[in-house]
């Protein structure tokens, strides 16, 4: 009488799925009806509910590796097999007309993504215009603060003041940068000292105060902030790495002065979330990019030497032994350090198991007007308006690699993003693209964020990404 019971359930439950009825759909009935194809004559609705629990939705659950969903009970090889070809012909990578290269080979073409983003922005760079601003680097105190300040406002055309004086530019240059040294990776972003966000804050203090600075020697930020030259060397090479402080000259990036204005302690959730996605998602930080890049994305969690062990491999014969021994520890202890005790802790994206083994766990609380900076931002490096949603989801630096998104979750992201009018999501005539809207811009998004508004269209944005 029990699989009898059991079995018109299973049939009613394909009958409603086949009619549309309502409730058919959720994720939890869905699932449950995906496990009736794999599990005979057994009630299959509380491993559903278990599986919704564990992993979040029915998208978690079809995102699910199959270690983790075999750690399931009451999940066999052949449920696992089938959920893991369900979440497979979902993520529509089989509907791809250009395979993506895999992550193992990533190696090899981030070199010459990185090199692409150079020439796709170097045009676009200029020597300063003359505006009245001083050549030399500034002597001066916090004394010299400018008075009457105007509050921010960020325009597509940042044809505002105060953001021509942070050498925003948007005419061609007559110069060519020097490629050589702009394509050099960056070994160390720490300098052996740990992130300290308040000393960091004391910084974006003082160059938020002299906004209209060209170039402020290192020495007056020593003197100002009563920090250790060494110290000043560290903070601005963090700050530089997350975008917000140009290193060649110590001042101010747009996102710098957003983040000085709105969050200088770099606490809250928006901010975190785009200086992680600059500081682990840019080729030119070493060793930050290859962890969230490369070592997370392995399916084991490691401990921090065996990321010294295969990062010392990888690296072998292209620094110094000196480099790849204490350099190396410190920059890794650095990474760790910021994310598990720092303020990056409170994105809870890298966890900690017993034996000291490090994971990262999939990011989806995205705030939406911030990720939707990080895609244009992303495309705009890349000179695109328009990408493939699994060719993005692939791709080393990019958000969802980054923040550890499968296609599917990515996907789910890109869906609310579209629902709000920010990007177009085309599905039609067997598409799964992402296409930019041009009449917003990375910078404009993050404005809106930071002032707590909708973002504004605006005539003629430039087509590029934040401005480091």
């Amino acid at each position: 009488m029990i699989e009898k019971g059991e079995a018109g359930h299973r049939q009613r439950l394909r009958e409603k799925f086949l009619a549309g009825e309502e409730g058919s759909r959720s994720d939890e009935t869905l699932l449950e009806l995906l496990l009736t194809f794999a599990i005979d004559r057994k009630d299959v609705k509380p491993l559903a509910q278990e599986l919704i629990r564990v992993f979040g939705s029915l998208t978690g659950v079809l995102a699910a590796t199959p270690d983790k969903l075999l750690a399931v009970k009451g999940l066999g090889q052949t449920s696992v097999t089938l959920l893991q070809a369900v979440g497979f012909l979902r993520s529509g990578v089989v509907s791809q007309e250009k395979r993506i290269a895999t992550r193992k080979e990533s190696g090899s073409i981030q070199h010459k993504m990185f090199k692409d983003a150079i020439e796709v922005m170097a045009p676009k760079i200029e020597p300063a215009s003359q505006n009245g601003m001083p050549d030399q680097p500034i002597h001066a105190t916090s004394a010299d603060k400018p008075k009457n300040k105007e509050p921010i406002v960020l325009t597509e055309t940042l044809s505002e003041a105060r953001y021509h004086n942070i050498n925003i530019q948007t005419r061609p240059s007559k110069e060519t940068p020097n490629m050589d040294r702009i394509n050099r990776r960056k070994f160390q972003v720490s300098n052996g000292y740990q992130l300290e966000f308040d000393q960091l804050a004391r910084v974006l203090h003082f160059l938020e105060e002299h906004i209209d600075a060209r170039k402020i020697d290192r020495k007056v930020l020593q003197e100002d902030s009563g920090l250790a030259e060494r110290q000043i060397e560290n903070l601005v090479s963090m700050g530089s790495a997350m975008g917000l402080i140009k290193p060649s000259s110590q001042v101010l990036t747009p996102v710098g002065l957003l983040v000085a204005e709105h969050d200088i302690f770099i606490e809250k959730q928006g901010t975190l979330e785009w200086c992680h996605y600059k500081g682990a998602g840019s080729y030119r930080n070493l060793v930050w990019f290859e962890i969230f890049n490369n070592l997370l994305t392995e399916p084991s969690p490691m401990t921090q030497n065996e990321w010294l062990e295969r990062l010392r491999s990888e690296l072998s014969g292209k620094f110094t032994p000196k480099t790849l021994g204490t350099g190396l520890r410190e920059e890794v202890r650095f990474v760790v350090d910021a994310y598990i005790e720092r303020n990056f802790n409170k994105l809870n994206l890298l966890q900690q198991l017993p034996g000291e083994r490090i994971y990262r766990r999939r990011y989806t609380n995205f705030l939406p007007l911030v990720l939707t900076a990080m895609i244009y931002d992303f495309c705009a490096v890349h000179g695109e308006r328009l990408s493939q949603v699994a060719e993005m989801a692939a791709t080393p630096g990019s958000p969802a690699v980054i923040f550890g998104l499968d296609v599917s979750s990515f996907r789910q992201q890109i869906e609310g993003l579209h629902e709000r009018g920010w990007i177009r999501y085309e599905t039609t005539h067997n598409l799964d693209q992402i296409r930019l809207k041009p009449s917003f811009s990375s910078l404009e998004f993050l404005s809106a964020h930071f002032e707590d508004r909708d973002p504004r269209k605006v005539p003629n944005p430039l087509m590029r990404g934040v401005s480091e």
